[in-house]
């Protein structure tokens, strides 16, 4: 008879969990840190809002003086992460395994940072208005006639955003006729022409034809389907401050042609504010844009485009092209190996090593790579499966669905985002009443996007 047994041995090691490598230590600055350790669970940032300006000095002449205009951030220690296991005496003294409280500690350690890497990449959603690369809506305006339209109220912190389409048949008066589903000339597919609780911070503009538009502004609040209140893409509240000059809050609400922002005027017969929005009104023929309604399908055709448009969104900004990162989910990894413009290899792709998750460098940027619960999605716009039938009235043309999860790629400087550790502790405690230690551990932490650094961030909004 064979034999088929040899006997068994026992691992004096437990099977250790492995994960990533921290990406937030790379991609983010410290720079508050020290302050942050201090009292409180909070640290007012001051910053300038405006560059100095330089004018010509004529002899004799007094010099005009600058007003200078200061915002204030605020870094909050929002989160207290903890973890306590026991170990007890009778089981570590019986177990084959010599290594299990260092093991556990270990990988709770692991843990701390996959959460700390998943909190931070959220911050995505504060880069700038007008940084976002998708699929855009553009529901266009009706002119003189037709019923679709928008405008905009301003206010002391930005203004509100009334919109209108035209139900082909319905009641043309705000506040009345539903907001129907169109048919985006971006990418051809049908979308919800409305705003729903998923466009909270996407970007948004006025348009007027093919080639004018208001500047992007950020969306904090959804009302309802038509209405919205908005910001600047810093929530600059100060008229001082590159407002538009005659106390409109919003910059760029005249608006102008092309991709370059400050080419744009600030204020000007025309521009899409007050008044009620009403067929053949003052305000006719504006229509609206949504940045990054829909998520870009990436391949490996057009996955180094797509990256090379998140740094022209930071040339812009005159970011530094220095220090610059993308995080990216294991597909787009992929695919960013098999594009044709980085043939033969991406710096490093093809090299064993990985440092704080880096795994290549690609158009200016140190890729990393993120996975699992570290990977940051929202809904996209709601989509929609039938357009207008001309049919008025409740529910016409408003079959819709929610969009679905979709990635959001953070491109930044090390600038965009602020991190602070307040204080970690761990310590080993006798558990009461029983022959057994507790091993325990505290993490408090926060991170903040200043409102004058969303510019140094930009989102790949996706799908693969």
């Amino acid at each position: 008879m064979a034999l088929t047994n040899f006997g068994e041995q026992f691992a004096a090691k437990t099977l250790k969990k492995y994960y990533q490598s921290a990406i937030t230590p790379v991609i983010t600055n410290r720079n508050y840190e020290g302050d942050i350790k201090k009292a409180g669970d909070r640290l007012n940032i001051l910053s300038f809002l405006s560059d100095l300006s330089l004018e010509d000095y004529v002899a004799g002449t007094d010099m005009s003086v600058q007003t200078i205009v200061d915002s204030e951030d605020t870094l909050v220690v929002a989160k207290r992460k903890s973890y306590s296991f026991p170990i007890d005496k009778l089981e570590d003294v019986f177990t084959y395994a010599d290594d299990i409280a260092e093991n556990l500690v270990d990988n709770a350690a692991k843990v701390v940072e996959r959460s700390i890497d998943s909190y931070v990449l959220e911050q995505a959603q504060f880069a700038r208005a007008g940084n976002w690369v998708g699929i855009n809506l553009r529901v266009a305006g009706g002119g003189a006639t037709a019923g679709t339209s928008a405008s905009i109220a301003t206010s002391a912190t930005g203004g509100t955003l009334s919109l209108q389409a035209d139900d082909e048949g319905g009641d043309d008066t705000t506040g009345v006729n539903n907001m129907p589903n169109v048919e985006n000339s971006e990418d051809g597919g049908i979308y919800f022409s409305g705003l729903t609780a998923a466009d909270v911070g996407k970007p948004i503009r006025l348009t007027s034809g093919k080639t004018w538009a208001t500047g992007w502004y950020r969306i904090t609040a959804v009302t309802d389907s038509q209405v919205a209140t908005i910001e600047n893409w810093d929530a600059n509240v100060s008229a001082a401050d590159g407002g538009a000059p005659n106390g409109d809050i919003l910059r760029y609400l005249y608006g102008g042609s092309g991709d370059d922002e400050a080419t744009y005027a600030q204020n000007g017969d025309g521009k899409p504010s007050g008044g009620v929005v009403t067929a053949g009104g003052a305000n006719s023929g504006w229509g609206w844009e949504l940045q990054a309604a829909g998520g870009t399908a990436i391949t490996a055709t057009n996955v180094y485009e797509a990256v090379t448009m998140l740094g022209t969104a930071l040339d812009k900004g005159e970011i530094p092209d220095s220090d610059r990162h993308i995080t990216v989910p294991p597909i787009m990894m992929q695919m960013l190996k098999q594009a044709s413009e980085l043939q033969p290899a991406i710096s490093m792709a093809y090299e064993g090593v990985v440092l704080n998750g880096k795994v290549g460098r690609v158009a200016g940027f140190d890729i990393h790579m993120a996975a699992g619960s570290r990977v940051s999605t929202r809904a996209a716009h709601y989509n929609g499966t039938t357009l207008a039938s001309g049919a008025s009235g409740s529910g016409a043309s408003t079959t819709i669905t929610a969009g679905p999860a979709t990635y959001q790629v953070l491109a930044n400087h090390i600038s965009f985002i602020t991190f602070a550790y307040k204080w970690s502790e761990s310590r080993i405690v006798d558990a009461e009443n029983q022959f057994a230690k507790k091993y325990q551990g505290l993490h408090l932490f926060g991170a903040l996007v200043p409102a004058q650094r969303r510019k140094a961030g930009a989102v790949l909004f996706c799908t693969f």
